[in-house]
């Protein structure tokens, strides 16, 4: 029962005990709170009354500011856990000592004349509420992690909020016990109740470490900016800030003045007193928890912060007329029957004003302090909504201290001054929000100042991940980046191993010289000479010695026609590379038909020198030839280096090879991510005709091919992407839609939750990036860091940026969809521009997910919707399920297929015999189990795609690489079974042997005869080498029959060249990253999180 108490305030398993405790703190602090202001202000106007109320609030304004300061200054300098405690000692010694002295001071209520007992309980009310209430929320935001809090902030808040309410209704009923016989035996209660939060105070300092968030590092020297009060009055917002909540706090205090002197009036008796002022309280905080639950956020979300400023001193001026109307119709002085009526309107006055400064003032007033440096953010935020605030109501108490002194001046005046008070509050709502528009834009330009130039274009593609890898300051990773690199970007590699040749590692000089020895680079021949002078690690000078001798030989070389003929035309591959880097030299046209023969070499090594080569002669003959290789595994990225190095003089042939009919679509991609490498206004020009292809991954390609260049969009061109823009956005509305239907009953469900929350993430990312491109990419850039710090505040901030620059017809849209909103508000805020879909059944949706459109979702979603259809027992095969059986994608096709078999297998048969007899025949044995089968025969039926996209999902080192890019993974695998003992890999084979995944069985790994490692189900084998030149240093033998599933080097790398994700992916595994560590939240876990 306390376990499902607790889920339902928002807590998970784990979190039972650090909540109970809160809990329990909070309900000891609400009976503490409620029973000393109630008994306070009771005692305070039946013995003292409205004579003395002037000087309390001065008093209290005094006592505010020393409390505050001497926080501000305790906080910064001991452990917090030791503060709260010794606050919390102090209130409770407090609280025992004040009854004390009751008793202890034969206290008379009757005495007359001024009582410095009922005067101090009156004044300390503000001090001890707030420190109490910082303690609270402070070990709070100590026990729980971001995430956490703020999933159970509203439980906890409405836990302790409705303990104070129960308490304060409940003070008539505790005041009729037998023990208590005055009021200010209701410090009885509150000295228990504080024990009880010092207690569950103590408990929680024993058991959790409140102190780690927030201790300073050893190591950090720099201290923290201060700020004067000088500077709050220098600095024009945040005098602005200071001056608004010093009439916004003074108007409250005039408030009170007004509310305590008539409630004297209206109720002599302190019984009486006591009762109403104890259900008055309980009143407010229930409007208090009413207007933050259902009004808050309409006024801020719709009206804007101006107004929820405005909301309080409007309402306040509406019942303050009322109040001075009535009082001089009816008299404000004397208690009468008319009298009520200016009770009624001062009472409503003070509830409106108290609940409505609690619950949106003040939640409001806190997001201007956003724009501030964070450094010093709360640092001003403290002094302002701390010592400004107490220092407005000492401002406040000697004013009508001043006003007392006035012989003319009676309580029906002091409402007009509050009717002054509140139009200032008003009119500085409207100048305080002006300042911080200003403030904000101030704000943006000095965080974009600080980037330096950082941001004007998207760098995060596969070429930037390898550099910053070799830009590493690890040896290890700095060579494997190079591995990678080679096989990339064969041409680059050999730019990079030039620069590498100053590299303060000697094993990485050493590695450079080699390599660019094995490539021939003699057109750096000088380069590498002059390195070679400063050079003094002996082994790393051996090697550059032979790497510039032969170097030297190779720049010396007479090519002719015999010579280069012998290379060409040897029966030995080595020496047709040799030619073909060799051919570089060529200037004739004579010797071009030997480079078309190397690029139609039967040998894939041959090839590819002969790629690199071509790519550095710049010959146009050449250039189809290579556009020609950019679909295949082992030659693309070779084709792509050499068509890259040829730069823009290849673009006519490579866009009309673009738009050859029937052409490859891996070639359309390749040639899209070539025009974004390139850059330029020609290229951007080229993508920008492409936009309309009517192929998402194509577009997508170009989206970030055109962001890779640092595309600006005008005109039309921004219309365009605008309703891209708003294409992403009904996505995410569709999804979260139908996110709420998905249950989550089995694995599966699971997935395709997951699968959907990968959909967002793509979404917000190809926002992101599409408004860089109408928008300032550094001001875009600097909204998705603020979100991505995933803080209430730093979410605020970035919405509150955005609303800055972004155009008013796009805000409506936009802004909902990364704003920190609850999803039924988001939907709500969307459905007028996208209309929810409505799903009748889990079943339904299913089907709908299959027939959306394959632009607007993934096949990787659609594929596990097909495979939990198969699963589920009502279903049916239906037109949904047939149509997708011509299907042109492989996964989608042969899944539908698998789903109508799994439902009816007569169906199946009867539907396939429409397909092509060669599309059902590779459907049949990839489905249907075969009719004969001899008892003996071992025979092995193969995964289908889906199967292998789930085994995949579930290998560790592939967790950060997304579904759809995990199934063009299992497109490219192999299967195959193994008896025992087969050898997968043998220690000093090449790097080139393929990478094994482990289905069923096990792999035993030796190291010369010694067993060093198992490998079983998900693991991976081989793939620590990519290079025909490496060589492994262990061998792999299967232990009994193993299935296993394969994938060659060369379509590792051809996936690795067009993901980005899959090559951080690879070098976190060559690196060996941990992969169980939790993952960084992305935008989409940030906002989408249920």
């Amino acid at each position: 029962m306390i376990k499902s108490f607790l889920a339902f305030l928002g807590g998970e398993p784990g979190e039972e005990k650090p909540m109970l405790l809160l809990l329990g703190m909070g309900f000891f602090m609400g009976i503490f709170l409620a029973t000393y202001q109630v008994g306070s202000e009771s005692l305070f106007l039946d013995v003292l009354g409205e004579p003395y109320l002037d000087v309390a609030f001065f008093a209290a304004g005094g006592a505010g500011i020393i409390s505050t300061l001497l926080f501000v200054y305790l906080q910064k300098r001991v452990n917090y856990s030791t503060l709260i405690v010794t606050n919390l000692f102090l209130i409770f010694l407090f609280m025992a000592g004040m009854r004390a002295a009751f008793e202890l001071t034969n206290y008379d209520s009757d005495a007359g004349g001024f009582q410095i007992l009922p005067f101090t309980m009156f004044v300390m009310i503000g001090p001890i509420s707030a420190i109490t209430l910082l303690g609270f929320w402070g070990l709070f935001g100590r026990m729980f992690d971001l995430r956490a809090s703020k999933r159970i902030i509203g439980g906890i808040d409405t836990g302790a909020l409705t303990a104070t309410i129960i308490a304060f209704f409940s003070i008539p009923f505790i005041t009729q016990l037998p023990f208590i016989d005055d009021t200010y035996d209701l410090l009885f209660v509150s000295a228990i109740s504080s024990f009880g939060v010092l207690f569950f105070t103590i408990w929680i300092i024993k058991d959790f470490n409140v102190d780690k968030a927030t201790k300073q590092e050893k190591t950090d020297t720099e201290k923290p900016k201060e700020v004067s009060f000088f500077d709050l009055m220098k600095d024009p917002y945040l005098r602005m800030l200071s001056l608004f909540l010093i009439f916004s706090m003074g108007a409250s205090v005039f408030v009170d003045y007004t509310f305590y002197s008539a409630t004297e009036i209206m109720y002599p008796d302190e019984d009486e007193l006591t009762n109403f002022l104890s259900f008055f309280s309980g009143t407010v905080m229930i409007m208090s928890f009413l207007i933050q639950s259902f009004v808050n956020d309409i006024i801020i979300g719709r009206f804007g912060l101006k107004v929820a400023l405005m909301t309080m001193p409007l309402i306040l001026i509406l019942f303050t007329v009322g109040g001075i109307i009535s009082g001089h119709i009816f008299g404000y002085e004397i208690k009468t029957e008319e009298f009520i009526l200016f009770f009624m309107f001062t009472a409503c006055a003070k509830a409106f004003t108290a609940s409505l400064k609690d619950a949106l003032e003040s939640p409001a007033f806190k997001l201007f302090f956003l724009p501030i440096d964070i450094k010093i953010r709360f640092d001003i935020q403290t002094r302002i909504e701390g010592v400004i605030n107490e220092l407005a109501t000492l401002v406040a108490g000697a004013a009508q201290i001043g006003l007392g002194l006035l012989v003319f001046f009676e309580l029906i005046h002091f409402s007009y001054f509050v009717l002054g008070l509140a139009g200032m509050v008003v009119f500085l709502s409207g100048k305080l929000f002006n300042q911080y528009k200003v403030t904000l834009k101030k704000t943006l330009e000095d965080q974009k100042r600080l980037l330096k130039g950082e941001g004007k274009r998207n760098e995060h593609n596969t070429t930037r991940v390898i550099k910053a890898e070799i830009e590493s300051s690890d040896p290890e990773k700095i060579i494997n980046g190079l591995r990678i690199l080679e096989r990339l970007e064969p041409i680059q590699f050999e730019f990079t191993l030039l620069d590498l040749l100053g590299s303060r590692h000697g094993r990485i000089r050493e590695y450079a010289y080699k390599k660019l020895d094995e490539y021939l680079v003699f057109e750096a021949l000088d380069i590498i000479k002059k390195e070679l002078k400063t050079e003094g690690n002996e082994a790393v000078l051996a090697v550059a010695n032979q790497c510039v001798a032969n170097l030297e030989e190779a720049a010396n070389f007479k090519l002719n026609d015999t010579s280069i003929r012998q290379l060409i035309r040897s029966t030995e591959y080595k020496n047709r590379i040799k030619g073909a880097r060799l051919l570089v030299k060529s200037v004739e046209d004579k010797h071009l038909p030997y480079m078309l023969e190397l690029l139609r070499d039967i040998n894939p090594e041959v090839r590819i020198a002969a790629m690199t080569a071509a790519g550095k002669m710049k010959r146009p003959e050449i250039w189809p030839i290579l556009v020609e290789n950019l679909h295949l595994a082992t030659y693309g990225n070779a084709a792509m280096s050499a068509l890259t190095h040829s730069g823009e003089s290849g673009f006519h042939t490579i866009d009309t090879s673009f738009y050859k009919t029937g052409q490859y679509k891996e070639t359309m991609l390749r040639i899209v991510q070539l025009l974004g490498r390139v850059g330029g206004r020609s290229a951007t020009d080229l993508l920008w005709k492409k936009i309309d292809f009517p192929d998402k991954r194509i577009v997508s390609e170009i989206l970030l091919s055109l962001s890779y260049i640092g595309f600006e969009a005008r005109d039309f061109q921004a219309a365009r992407i605008k309703i891209a823009v708003e294409s992403e956005i009904g996505d995410i509305a569709w999804n979260i839609k139908a996110l709420l239907d998905i249950p989550e009953e089995d694995d599966v469900d699971v997935m395709i939750r997951e699968a959907f929350r990968e959909e967002d993430k793509k979404n917000y990312d190809n926002i992101f990036m599409l408004l860089s491109m109408i928008y300032d990419p550094q001001s875009v850039m600097l909204v998705r860091e603020n979100i991505e710090d995933g803080t209430t505040d730093s979410i605020t901030f970035a919405v509150e940026m955005l609303d800055i620059f972004i155009e008013e017809e796009l805000k409506p849209k936009l802004i909902p969809v990364l704003d920190e909103l609850k999803v039924d508000e988001r939907l709500a805020k969307l459905q007028n521009f996208f209309p929810p879909e409505h799903f009748e059944s889990y079943y339904d949706l299913l089907l709908q997910i299959i027939n959306r459109d394959y632009n607007r979702i993934n096949r990787y979603t659609k594929a596990l919707a097909f495979y939990k259809i198969s699963r589920m027992p009502e279903s049916k095969v239906t037109a949904d399920l047939i149509a997708n059986l011509f299907n042109p994608d492989p996964l989608l096709l042969q899944t539908a297929a698998f789903t109508i078999y799994s439902i009816d297998q007569a169906a199946y048969h009867q539907h396939t015999k429409r397909l092509k007899p060669n599309v059902k025949k590779e459907l049949d044995k990839a489905i249907v189990p075969p009719v004969f089968r001899g008892e003996n025969e071992d025979y092995h039926h193969k995964l289908l795609l889906i199967q292998r996209v789930l085994i995949l999902k579930e290998i560790k080192e592939f967790k950060r690489i997304s579904g759809e890019l995990i199934t063009y993974i299992a497109e490219q695998l192999d299967e195959i079974r193994v008896p025992e003992g087969t050898t997968l890999i043998e220690q000093g084979e090449t790097g080139n042997a393929p990478m094994y995944i482990v289905v069923e069985g096990a792999v035993d790994v030796y190291q010369k005869d010694t067993l060093i490692l198992e490998k079983n189900r998900c693991d991976l084998i081989g793939h620590e080498l990519v290079l025909e030149s490496s060589s492994f240093d262990y061998t792999a033998l299967a232990r009994g029959t193993c299935t296993l599933l394969v994938l060659r080097k060369e379509e590792l790398l051809d996936l690795m060249s067009k993901h980005i994700e899959i090559v951080e992916s690879y070098l976190d595994i060559l690196n060996r990253r941990e992969f169980d560590q939790e993952e960084e939240e992305e935008i989409a876990d940030i906002l989408l999180s249920v």
